[in-house]
């Protein structure tokens, strides 16, 4: 068949098509940026041994977004002074101990963001009367705009994230969200390592420490998500009550409960405005909520749990006919714990709320299990769950 020359659009309609979408493939590569930096972020906050050594990587991984040109964590170092301790991006540390100087004039942007607990943006480097100070010597380093971030800890401010841009206006609201994000992130590492600290002073009490660090974990997520952290709460009680509808043994059962509470955090790298979005998502958009199971694992494979705690996270959207992801994995290829966390996943999740939809309710989850068991469900932890039926999932169990 032959194309009429009218079909293809005027040149300004094509213009407008080309347009749209070089902008959506911009924000898809923005999106895909954050969550790189935030899986890089989220992995240091696990693994790394120290607060200096937690601080530099955060700055480094920042420097890998392509509007980032320089990023500098200080400690509150007394009344007017913060005290620099990682940075990553800078030719050299002049310009850190010159802002540092600066600041004890307590006239700063970052002493600002210090004294008000809140983030200070300033759009305009080389037109903005406020930056007289530091005019100078930042624009001779290409700086052109930057963004100062409280560090809080239970309520104190402890300490800064300051983060400089080539770009003018580069921290729009959207990127502020992300950056509060990264600062509320390093909050969490910093209390995390305190604790371990104290901690690992007693090898007696290796099971609490394990136990902290769940929870440390599973705030990350509560922080970037609360309704995916009420969402992991769930289906660990779910899965934990079907571990033991099974009859596994009191250890196994306990892996089923911590690989409960940390399922989704992979979703922690996915940007919040997809997460949240109440509407339909593009293909982009979904294809990226379904790399959370492989960036969960990614987070937690280097912690020496003693249970399969991310294979197990790795494998909970993998079903029995292959149709799963990440690999496609067919029948009994996964773990047990992960066909448990697959069908209390389910049934949570049908039986609550959504923001694209109503609560489906309890019946409707459960029939699902009973309909698709041996299909898409282990028929054995199928048959666990329906016999708890109601006896586990009362009406207003679970919801919100």
């Amino acid at each position: 068949m032959g194309v009429n020359a009218g079909d293809a659009g005027s040149p300004e309609e094509l213009t407008a098509l080309r347009q749209r979408a070089t902008s959506d493939a911009e924000r898809i590569a923005r999106l895909e940026a954050r969550a790189r930096v935030t899986r890089t972020i989220n992995q240091e906050l696990l693994l790394a041994k120290s607060e200096p050594a937690l601080f530099h990587q955060v700055c480094r991984a920042l420097t890998n977004l392509q509007h980032v040109k320089s990023a500098w964590i200080g400690l509150v170092d007394g009344p007017f002074a913060v005290r620099p301790v990682a940075y990553a991006g800078f030719e050299d540390d002049h310009v850190l101990r010159l802002t540092a100087g600066d600041l004890q004039r307590a006239q700063g942007p970052t002493e600002t963001a210090v004294k008000t607990g809140r983030p200070y943006v300033m759009p305009d480097i080389e037109n903005d009367a406020r930056f007289e100070p530091w005019r100078k010597e930042v624009l001779k380093r290409g700086y052109a705009s930057s963004i100062s971030l409280p560090l809080i800890h239970e309520g104190e401010v402890f300490g800064a994230l300051n983060v400089y841009s080539p770009r003018k206006h580069a921290f729009n609201p959207e990127e502020v969200d992300f950056l509060m994000e990264v600062a509320a992130d390093i909050a969490v590492g910093v209390r995390t390592l305190r604790l371990q600290k104290r901690l690992d002073q007693s090898a007696d009490l290796l099971r609490d420490r394990l136990a902290e660090t769940t929870k440390a974990v599973a705030l990350i997520g509560q922080i970037r998500d609360p309704y995916t952290a009420a969402h992991q709460e769930n289906v660990s009680q779910i899965a934990r009550a079907i571990a033991g509808e099974m009859k596994l043994a009191e250890e196994q059962a306990e892996g089923v409960r911590i690989a409960g509470l940390l399922h989704d955090i992979g979703k922690t790298c996915i940007p919040s405005e997809i997460l949240a979005r109440p509407g339909k998502l593009s293909p982009e958009e979904m294809g990226l909520i379904k790399t959370h199971p492989q960036l969960g694992y990614d987070i937690l494979k280097r912690i020496d749990f003693p249970w399969p705690v991310a294979p197990a996270i790795l494998q909970h959207h993998e079903r029995l006919d292959g149709s799963g992801y990440p690999a496609g994995l067919w029948g009994n290829a996964t773990l047990l714990e992960a066909r448990i966390l697959g069908v209390a996943d389910v049934v949570e999740a049908m039986s609550s709320h959504r923001p694209y939809r109503p609560a489906l309710g309890i019946d409707s989850a459960l029939r699902e299990i009973a309909e698709k068991k041996g299909i898409l469900y282990d028929s054995a932890v199928a048959d666990a769950c329906l016999s708890l039926g109601l006896r586990l999932f009362p009406e207003k169990a679970f919801r919100r």
